[in-house]
């Protein structure tokens, strides 16, 4: 196996550390979790309780990713008005996980966009529909740019709600810290703006050099990574880990 002695440090969220390990264990690597964010539902404001009970009211949804899509869901169900989004309405999804993740709810995107940002299905979205003056919905994180909200809202109504949140999670694993620093490892996988941020913080700005080795899911991640100074080896156009062990493998296939 190509990954075979390959040791990797995956600073994804706790939640997504087995799947995330799963794959790449199946190619040989070896996989240190060492999780930056930890995913926590948001308390249920006004703003959010009411734009669920009136869900009827907008034409679109766009989900941005399949976080977004699963705490949505998980709202619906405790707010009680409807289990599952209304088959009046449509709905946008960035990305193959989300999509799958809204069929995994019961429900299939009426558009999903051949590529992996909230910015390119929106192009892709004008150019087949008219979202003008129409009701939009953008469930996202607490974390999510307000770029998407703003350019639509020049066109549309938009109703942003946080359905969940991302905070740094509580680090203590100084041996990989150590494993860091001693360059006891081959890549550190990042698959967020945030993981890279709570990386940096993690193991010290000091520690932060341009010999460490990076690969990342996306352009906005791998621009995080630039930002702290470093060169990402690898960037995995599609936003799956799939997708990015197999850019590591052709990365390695290459780079004997």
């Amino acid at each position: 196996m190509i990954l075979q002695g390959k040791v990797f440090i995956s600073t994804v969220s706790i939640h997504k550390s087995v799947e995330i390990r799963n794959i790449f264990e199946q190619l040989g690597a070896t996989v240190v979790d060492f999780p930056m964010t930890e995913l926590l539902a948001v308390e249920q404001t006004p703003a959010i309780q009411k734009a669920i009970w009136q869900i009827e009211k907008f034409q679109w949804i766009i989900f941005t990713s399949a976080n977004g899509v699963r705490y949505f869901h998980r709202l619906l169900k405790e707010i009680g008005k409807v289990s599952k989004i209304p088959s009046g309405v449509k709905i946008a999804a960035v990305g193959v996980k989300t999509a799958l993740e809204l069929e995994n709810n019961g429900r299939k995107a009426d558009y999903s966009g051949t590529k992996n940002t909230a910015e390119n299905l929106v192009d892709e979205l004008l150019e087949k529909e008219s979202l003008q003056n129409c009701n939009i919905l953008l469930p996202l994180g607490n974390l999510a740019p307000d770029t998407l909200h703003t350019r639509l809202s020049k066109i549309a109504n938009v109703t942003r709600i946080d359905v969940y949140k991302a905070i740094k999670a509580q680090v203590a694993a100084n041996d990989t810290i150590e494993r860091i620093k001693n360059n006891r490892y081959d890549l550190v996988l990042f698959t967020s703006p945030s993981g890279v941020d709570n990386f940096a913080d993690a193991i010290g700005h000091e520690n932060i050099n341009p010999e460490l080795r990076v690969a990342s899911i996306g352009k906005v991640t791998a621009c995080a990574v630039e930002q702290h100074g470093l060169t990402c080896l690898v960037t995995s156009a599609k936003s799956t880990y799939e997708g990015l062990a197999d850019e590591i493998v052709n990365y390695y296939t290459i780079n004997k």
